[in-house]
C-alpha cells in the first residue's frame, strides 16, 4: 500500500466541518472519497481512499493507494483506523455510492464495519434541492466548485481514470515480473500515472471544503442568523448579520446567492436592505364590519358607512378592506411578517408586505434580509 500525506495550511477545514456539523469539534470530523474500477463492489476493485482530518494542530490529507488489488484489505484497514477516532463523516454522494461500496468490501474481507454509530453528512444530498436557486444545470461536485471559484488542475472523471489505473497496475506487475528492486527508479510513465490518480482524488477531497461552505445557504434560508447594528444609509439600511453557522467565505462571493452580503477583513457580514417612500394600503381583518367606498378607494367602518348612500358603497371583502398608508417602508415576505404588525401591501394578492420605518425591530430586519436574499434569486 502506498500512503501519501499532505498538510493543508489553512483554516477552511474548520469552516467546512462546522458547515457540515454545526457546533461539532472539527477533530471529530473526517471528509473522505473513494476511487474504484467500477460501480459494483462485487465485480470491481477499490484502489484509493482519500480523507482529510485534523491531527494535532494540522489538517492532514491522507491518501491510501493500492498498487494492486492485493493491497485492497490494507487500504480498508488503514481507513478503518482513521474512522475509529472520529464520530462524524462528510462526503459527496457517499450515501449512494461510497458507503454502500465500502460496506460490501469490509464484509468481503471479514472486517468490522467502520461506519457503525457515525453521524453522516452527504453534501450532495443536502445541496441538491438548491439546484434552481444556484442556477446550475448540474449538481456535480466540479460544477459546485466552479460556483465557488475553484478551477481544477485535474481534467479527468473517475470513470476515465479506471483505464489509467489498469494501465498503472500492468506497469507495476511487469516491474515485479522482471524482479526489479524497490530501490530501482520506476519508469517515469508509472510515476505520472500514479500522480494523475492521486491528483483527482486529492482535488475531490479539497473541493469538498469550499462546497461544504454552500451549506450555509440552507441555514440562511431557514432564518438561522441574527441581525444587529442597523445603520441608515442613502435609500436603505445597512444591517450587520451574524450567521448561526460558520460558513466559508466563498458563500459570499462569485455567483453564490449570498453574494449580496459584504464581508470585511474581520469577517463581519453586512447587507443593505432598501427603504421605499410610498402610499400603500393597510388591510384590516374585520372586513365584515366595513364598507368599501370606490370613489375614495378605501374602506370605512359600518358606523360611518350608514351615512353614505347605498349606491356609493359596497360590502368590503378581505381584498377591499383597506385604508391608505403613507410613509417609509421595508419590504418583507408576508409569511415572515412578525405577529402584531399591520398588513400593509400594494395589492391584497401580492406576497410582498411592508413594514413602516417606525415599526422596525430585529425581527423585522431579519425578515427584510430574507426578502432581499430571495428576491435576488428572482
Amino acid at each position: 500500500m502506498y500512503t501519501v500525506d499532505e498538510i493543508i495550511d489553512d483554516l477552511s477545514f474548520e469552516n467546512a466541518a462546522q458547515a457540515a456539523f454545526p457546533g461539532t469539534d472539527p477533530t471529530e470530523v473526517i471528509f473522505f472519497d473513494i476511487e474504484t474500477t467500477g460501480l459494483s463492489p462485487r465485480g470491481s476493485g477499490l484502489y484509493l481512499i482519500g480523507c482529510m482530518f485534523r491531527e494535532g494542530n494540522d489538517t492532514v490529507l491522507r491518501q491510501l493507494f493500492a498498487d494492486d488489488f492485493e493491497d485492497e484489505k490494507s487500504v480498508l484497514e488503514g481507513f478503518a483506523g482513521l474512522m475509529a477516532g472520529r464520530s462524524r463523516m462528510a462526503h459527496f454522494n457517499g450515501s449512494t455510492f461510497d458507503i454502500p461500496y465500502l460496506k460490501t468490501k469490509y464484509e468481503q474481507h471479514a472486517l468490522a464495519d467502520p461506519f457503525e454509530g457515525k453521524k453522516s453528512c452527504d453534501i450532495y444530498r443536502k445541496l441538491a434541492p438548491l439546484k434552481r436557486l444556484l442556477s446550475l444545470k448540474s449538481m456535480k461536485q466540479k460544477s459546485l466548485e466552479e460556483l465557488c471559484g475553484i478551477h481544477r488542475e485535474d481534467m479527468y472523471t473517475g470513470g476515465e481514470l479506471i483505464e489509467v489505473y489498469k494501465k498503472y497496475q500492468r506497469s507495476i506487475l511487469m516491474s515485479r515480473a522482471m524482479n526489479k528492486s524497490e530501490n530501482e527508479d520506476e519508469p517515469a510513465e508509472t510515476g505520472e500515472m500514479r500522480r494523475i490518480l492521486l491528483l483527482h482524488n486529492s482535488d475531490d477531497i479539497k473541493g469538498m471544503l469550499p462546497v461544504s461552505g454552500l451549506l450555509g445557504i440552507i441555514s440562511f434560508l431557514a432564518g438561522e442568523f441574527e441581525t444587529e447594528k442597523p445603520e441608515r444609509t442613502d435609500g436603505g439600511i445597512c444591517v450587520t448579520v451574524i450567521p448561526g453557522t460558520e460558513v466559508s467565505p466563498c458563500v459570499f462571493e462569485g455567483k453564490s446567492p449570498l453574494r449580496i452580503m459584504t464581508r470585511d477583513e474581520s469577517g463581519k457580514l453586512s447587507v443593505k436592505v432598501a427603504l421605499i417612500k410610498d402610499t400603500l394600503r393597510l388591510f384590516m381583518k374585520d372586513f365584515r364590519d366595513h364598507f368599501y367606498i370606490p370613489s375614495r378607494d378605501m374602506a370605512v367602518h359600518a358606523s360611518v358607512a350608514e351615512f353614505i348612500p347605498s349606491t356609493d358603497k359596497k360590502r368590503a371583502t378581505p381584498a377591499t378592506c383597506y385604508v391608505p398608508c403613507e410613509g417609509t417602508f421595508l419590504s418583507v415576505d408576508e409569511q415572515d411578517l412578525p405577529e402584531g404588525l399591520p398588513l400593509i401591501k400594494r395589492d391584497y394578492n401580492e406576497r410582498t408586505a411592508y413594514v413602516r420605518e417606525e415599526d422596525i425591530s430585529p425581527e423585522v430586519l431579519k425578515a427584510a434580509v430574507l426578502y432581499r436574499f430571495r428576491s435576488e434569486q428572482g
